[in-house]
């Protein structure tokens, strides 16, 4: 197992100027988004920049589709060009902004309010646009929404309490689901499949998951989304965060608050601290072809994967293994991967960008030592500036 620092893991490295808050890399572009409200779009070959825009922070959450990318934050919704950073249009939205997703011509965004005195979230809105930003529906509800995804053709949201379980909306219908073991939802992920349909998991507070793959008449009749495959309460720890990982049948990894790291494919990791995200990234071993990436405090942990494709039990394949692990200087969030990169956000801002082929290099360098990434840190560090 090699460990070497992030900086010198990384291709290049960029600065948001305020910590990092959202990020995305689609179709070659990299955005992040700043607690101070920074938009930053650089090419993910290169790094170079294409545009940037200022809004009023923090950003939540970055979406992008086709010509578009839509983006919350602070209290609004933004469209905005993907080619210069013009902003198309801007939406007022009420309370906190959260999550924004873009599905056949629909956006669709949510906002929380939070009331300090009762030390929780007491409503929120579900709202729906049209790519030219007028208004179709509003839906207000009592519970904060933790996950917002399609799914079978309609948008399914994760909830918190009071009612926990799932809201399916299909039209201008708003349909309440129990799922699971009716603990609240805090977080979810879905994949697309061949065809484009969207499957998802939920993770609840309990540390127990839920598969959603949609649901029939039938089962809607009885008020419940079945649950094929549930992890089991580690420590009664909840779940912190879950991936899909897309291509390898119906794996996902679930991360708990207590550093558990568990995948339904057989295989579990003790991080000893709580990880925050998770992304399926590049390989850095010459052999895998794929790696789980955890953000684990001012770690990053890179695990093996049973890497073997279609809908098969992988129960006994390898997985899970550490095989690297990046050091950092300060907190890591927000990992997001395309092909053989994988970009990184860190609680200072800066943007790392780490390409399979270059961070296979340096592990056959055979284990740079930290000191000696300190250096070459420091080194690039005042290039970066020199060509600022």
């Amino acid at each position: 197992m090699v460990t070497i620092a992030v900086d010198a893991a990384s291709s290049f490295i960029r600065d948001l100027g305020s910590p990092c808050t959202a990020i995305s890399l689609r179709d070659g572009s990299i955005i992040a988004g700043s607690k101070e409200g920074s938009l930053i779009c650089w090419l993910a070959s290169t790094g170079k920049e294409v545009w940037r825009v200022s809004v009023e922070g923090p950003i939540s959450d970055i979406a992008t589709s086709h010509d578009h990318v839509f983006v919350t934050a602070s209290s609004s919704l933004y469209a905005i060009d993907d080619s210069d950073g013009s902003i198309f249009w801007k939406r007022e939205l009420e309370g906190a902004s959260d999550y924004v997703l873009s599905v056949e011509g629909s956006i669709w965004a949510t906002s929380s309010v939070y009331e300090i005195e009762v030390g929780d979230y007491t409503e929120s809105s579900i709202w729906r646009f049209n790519r030219s930003g007028e208004l179709v529906k509003r839906w207000v509800i009592p519970e904060r929404c933790w996950f917002i995804g399609p799914s079978f053709g309609k948008i399914i949201l994760g909830l918190g309490r009071p009612r926990c379980g799932i809201l399916s909306i299909d039209g201008d219908d708003l349909v309440h689901f129990e799922i699971g073991d009716g603990n609240p939802i805090v977080c979810g992920d879905y994949t697309t499949q061949d065809g484009g349909s969207a499957i998802s998991i939920l993770g609840h507070s309990s540390g127990a998951v839920s598969w959603v793959e949609g649901h029939t008449e039938e089962v809607k009749d009885q008020n419940r989304i079945g649950s094929p495959w549930r992890a089991p309460i580690i420590e009664e720890s909840s779940a912190a965060c879950c991936i899909l990982v897309p291509g390898i049948g119906s794996e996902f990894i679930t991360a708990y608050e207590n550093g558990f790291i568990k995948s339904n494919y057989g295989w579990s990791y003790d991080a000893q601290s709580a990880v925050s995200a998770m992304a399926v990234g590049p390989s850095g071993d010459g052999e895998t072809r794929r790696t789980y990436w955890a953000c684990a405090g001012w770690r990053v942990l890179v695990l093996s994967s049973p890497d073997t494709a279609g809908d098969v039990d992988n129960s006994e394949a390898p997985g899970g293994q550490l095989i690297l692990e990046l050091k950092h200087e300060c907190r890591l969030v927000e990992p997001n991967s395309e092909g053989d990169t994988i970009v990184l956000g860190d609680e200072r801002g800066r943007i790392y960008s780490i390409n399979g082929q270059f961070l296979r290099r340096r592990i056959e360098e055979g284990g740079v030592g930290i000191n000696s990434d300190k250096r070459i840190s420091v080194m690039r560090e005042r290039l970066r500036k020199l060509r600022e």
